[in-house]
């Protein structure tokens, strides 16, 4: 249906400059100059032989023109010429369009497929978990652990649980738990009996290295052991208890955590091994949802908060500043001249010239500031109880970070430099969006200024 639409736009421009030539007026070359720009169209509707019949058409046409005295031979030529040149220019504008759109696609199928195969792995945990949980429902007080460690959805809150029905259930002096699922350097956590507090990879609690590699060498088997068989030992772990015990927990085939408890009994020894793997499970579900958590809020490419995260967190901190009697600045950042960079050395340079800018960024803020990607190669920083003043000297100091060194994509180093717009609440407005509007104006007035430049509004 749509190429006998075109054909009949194309036949009534046509006919159009045929009566026009006939009027008084004759404003027949009005009417032809139109014909071209149905061309600009084509490329998006119809397919490449049915262009060259249409322009086959046209040409006779135009040669008739020429012969009845209404077009000359110049006309004919430019009119020609210009019905492939916006016939050219619509392909390659179709092309790159096709081209961007598929490179997202398969961004958007990646980042689903990893959700939807993180979501059935916990699946597979929680099924494994309740398997487990039957298991252990005959040992009554045992099983109370697994009931209050199944809400748990975080890692604060599963310690929380864990720690404290250890100290209720089990005589124990000292409790750690050591993650090293991560692959990066053992993180460990530790605490007391005597202590409400947490102790993280601190020197006066145990040497959690050292546990992993120890556990490592006797090929992850639980173990326990006393201190006047192990004086060595306990003093290079910088264990004070009477004896220590320790529990690889696995999933699968897969290390989690080590669990181990200074001043405990052997019996307890005995008795704890059945709660290890539903506690590796639980921790294992605790993690894959914090992943699952990440993936929703996080830009899978820079790594930094995703836009809608953003407008989330700008309402909260508009109601704290609001309710508090505070302050709080907005910097928008805008990656110059980035068009011209994908142009030059590719799309794939252009993600990895995002990508260092990200870590550029995250580097050069507060842990309480929130970076995000708010579009393409535009990103949003959030800077809790900061004046207007601080904000501008913190945006230089981001402008610096960026643009100081080159960076290098694929053997390439490639020069960047960022413009910034600062807007304060409540100064520059009381709302989410007035403020974002403010540090987009601010933004534009660094980019008429010559970029690379930060401005207030």
């Amino acid at each position: 249906m749509k190429p006998f639409l075109i054909f009949g736009l194309n036949f009534l421009l046509l006919f159009a400059s045929w009566v026009s030539h006939l009027s008084p007026r004759g404003d027949e070359y009005l009417t032809l100059v139109m014909i071209p720009l149905v061309f600009m169209i084509l490329p998006f509707i119809v397919s490449l032989p049915f262009i060259i019949w249409v322009l086959g058409i046209n040409f006779t046409i135009f040669v008739f023109y020429n012969f009845i005295g209404i077009l000359n031979t110049v006309d004919i030529a430019a009119l020609t010429l210009l019905m492939f040149a916006l016939t050219g220019g619509s392909f390659v504008v179709k092309e790159l369009y096709t081209s961007f759109a598929m490179y997202y696609r398969f961004d958007i199928l990646d980042r689903r497929r990893k959700y939807n195969g993180i979501v059935s792995e916990l699946e597979e945990i929680n099924r494994h978990g309740r398997k487990t949980e039957n298991e252990l429902s005959r040992i009554s007080r045992l099983y109370e652990i697994t009931k209050r460690l199944a809400p748990a959805l975080k890692f604060k809150e599963l310690l929380d649980v864990l720690f404290d029905f250890l100290e209720e259930n089990f005589r124990s002096q000292v409790t750690h738990l050591i993650t090293v699922s991560t692959g990066n350097l053992p993180r460990g956590i530790s605490k007391s009996i005597k202590d409400e507090k947490y102790y993280e990879n601190k020197d006066k609690v145990l040497n959690y290295e050292r546990v992993v590699e120890y556990v490592s060498g006797h090929k992850f088997k639980p173990f326990f052991m006393e201190q006047n068989d192990n004086k060595k030992f306990f003093k290079s772990m910088k264990i004070d208890a009477d004896t220590f015990m320790v529990f690889p927990l696995f999933v699968g085939d897969k290390l989690s955590a080590i669990l181990a408890i200074e001043g405990t009994t052997e019996n307890n020894f005995n008795r704890f091994g059945i709660l290890i793997p539903q506690i590796a499970l639980e921790l294992r579900k605790v993690e894959l949802y914090e992943q699952v958590q990440k993936l929703s809020i996080i830009d899978g490419l820079t790594e930094v908060y995703l836009r809608r995260y953003l407008m989330t967190r700008l309402e909260e901190e508009v109601e704290r500043a609001g309710r508090l009697k505070l302050r709080f600045s907005v910097a928008m950042i805008d990656v110059d001249h980035f068009k011209e960079c994908n142009d030059t050395y590719g799309h794939l340079a252009g993600d990895t010239v995002l990508k260092k800018i990200s870590e550029r960024l995250k580097c050069s803020v507060r842990e309480v500031d929130m970076v995000a990607r708010y579009g393409g190669e535009e990103f949003c920083v959030v800077l809790p109880e900061t004046t207007k003043k601080l904000a501008l000297s913190v945006a230089e100091r981001l402008l610096r970070a960026v643009g100081s060194n080159d960076i290098d994509a694929n053997g390439k180093k490639i020069k960047i430099t960022v413009s910034v717009g600062v807007a304060t609440y409540p100064k520059d407005g009381t709302d989410v969006a007035s403020l974002i509007d403010k540090a987009d104006t601010a933004l534009y007035k660094a980019k008429r200024k010559g970029r690379n430049v930060v401005c207030g509004a």
